[in-house]
């Protein structure tokens, strides 16, 4: 009866020791969360990576940390790395494609940004498909710029604050 005792109390330890660590990704995720949303990029960082040291596949500081590291032009590359290990379980995520597109065309990964809009094509949001295909083209070709412009120009997206940029991007290049 001992050895069954031992082998209940390892194995009900064992458990109480996984739960208590399980956890802890998940406070410093939030202590990061709460930091970014008062502004403090740095900190909010820091949370996020010390989350990651506890479970290196935790999605939603994934997706945080390529968001946040993609707005620093010295970041991208790990930008690149966190989203596109966030997005391989979250293929629907559109600000994620989005934010994967614009930094594959910054950084010269064509491919990469074509891919993207092959599965967008896939998930059929037509408005968001016309918008990207005329952006990359406008960004990739020395052709009709003006025609990509006009499209757009004249998409509902144009208003988004997000992309607005890409518009000034593409009047920029003609």
């Amino acid at each position: 009866m001992s050895i069954f005792f031992r082998k209940f109390f390892l194995i009900a330890f064992s458990l109480q020791l996984v739960a208590s660590c399980g956890g802890k990704e998940i406070a410093l995720f939030h202590e990061g969360k709460a930091w970014e949303e008062k502004g403090e990029k740095t900190k909010a960082l820091y949370f996020y990576e010390l989350s990651l040291r506890q479970n290196a596949d935790y999605e939603p500081v994934l997706k945080r940390m390529g968001l946040l590291l993609a707005e620093s032009p010295r970041s991208r590359a790990t930008a690149l790395y966190y989203l596109e290990k966030y997005e391989t379980n979250h293929k629907e995520d559109i600000e994620v494609k989005r934010e994967l597109f614009r930094l594959y065309l910054t950084t010269g990964y064509e491919k990469e940004a074509l891919q993207i809009i092959e599965e967008i094509r896939f998930q059929g949001n037509k408005e968001v498909l016309e918008f990207f295909e005329s952006t990359y083209l406008c960004l990739t070709r020395n052709t009709k710029q003006k025609d990509y412009l006009k499209v757009l120009e004249l998409s509902p997206l144009a208003a988004d604050p997000y992309y607005a940029p890409w518009v000034r991007t593409c009047e920029s290049k003609i």
